[in-house]
């Protein structure tokens, strides 16, 4: 069951290495990803649920935001968002992203959106109506069962694809974040193929790249989840990320893998590996 908690916060644009500000109208996520980076917050939230298990809704959220930005001029750019997908299934009661989406817009803010949720597409109003917003999608794999998994409330990878078409249609802005790439999982010749197939026909701007990383909680988490799935070779993805010298030499061969196949596709002159 998910824990729901209303409240309130003094700001909501935070200074960040992936933009200018990163904005986060909640913290936590329904979305499960047993992968999720994020959970590391929970060392400074003193909550009994696990991660993905509550979410915190910042119920003033547009009215913090309307402050803050009294203050900023721009250009600037904004990333939603980096603790919580914006577009996770409370938003479509709370509306919080999209209301604070359109005063960034307003504002003359760049706005960078990274989701797994199809629900934005509710929201493409306001981002064909501005020519600075941008939409990526984060895809893992194309294996239903495995995505059921590894997100298990996420939109479906088939589902983000067309969201992405759909984008494109109406002029938007759009790129992707392939990862993170988990061993024995996502980074199998198999799987490559099938994400740069998926994505050789879209006019995306950019495409990201990048493998696991294996940060507080996360080994835990993937362990757990897929053990629970069924999937016995989770050995092999804590065998090749628990030691450093391994992780270091398996990430130089997964470097080559996406190096070949993103030119196989005729895919390199926009890609960025990550790691």
């Amino acid at each position: 069951m998910l824990t729901v908690r209303e409240i309130s916060c003094k700001t909501l644009l935070n200074k960040s290495d992936l933009a200018d500000f990163t904005l986060n109208c909640y913290v936590g996520c329904s979305h499960r990803c047993l992968y999720c980076y994020a959970r590391y917050m929970k060392r400074f939230k003193d909550r009994p649920e696990d991660w993905g298990y509550f979410v915190d809704v910042k119920v003033n959220a547009p009215e913090a935001l309307a402050k803050q930005l009294r203050k900023i001029r721009p250009p600037k750019e904004v990333f939603m968002s980096s603790v919580g997908d914006a577009w996770q299934p409370l938003e479509a009661k709370y509306k919080l992203s999209r209301t604070c989406l359109k005063l960034l817009l307003e504002a003359g803010l760049e706005v960078d959106i990274l989701t797994k949720s199809s629900l934005i597409l509710r929201d493409f109003d306001l981002l064909e109506a501005y020519k600075t917003p941008s939409l990526g999608m984060t895809i893992t794999t194309l294996d239903r069962n495995l995505q059921k998994v590894l997100e298990p409330y996420a939109s479906e990878s088939t589902e983000r694809i067309n969201t992405l078409k759909k984008a494109q249609e109406r002029g938007i802005k759009t790129w992707v974040f392939l990862g993170p790439l988990l061993p024995e999982f996502c980074d199998t010749r198999a799987n490559l193929e099938a994400l740069f197939r998926a994505i050789e026909g879209l006019n995306l701007d950019r495409i990201y790249v990048d493998r696991l990383n294996p940060r507080w909680g996360v080994l835990d988490s993937l362990k757990k989840g897929l053990s629970r799935g069924g999937y016995a070779n989770w050995r092999l993805l804590l065998y090749k990320s628990t030691n450093p010298n391994r992780y270091r030499e398996y990430s130089r061969q997964l470097r080559e893998k996406v190096k070949e196949y993103a030119s196989q596709f005729h895919l390199s002159n926009k890609l960025t590996i990550c790691f």
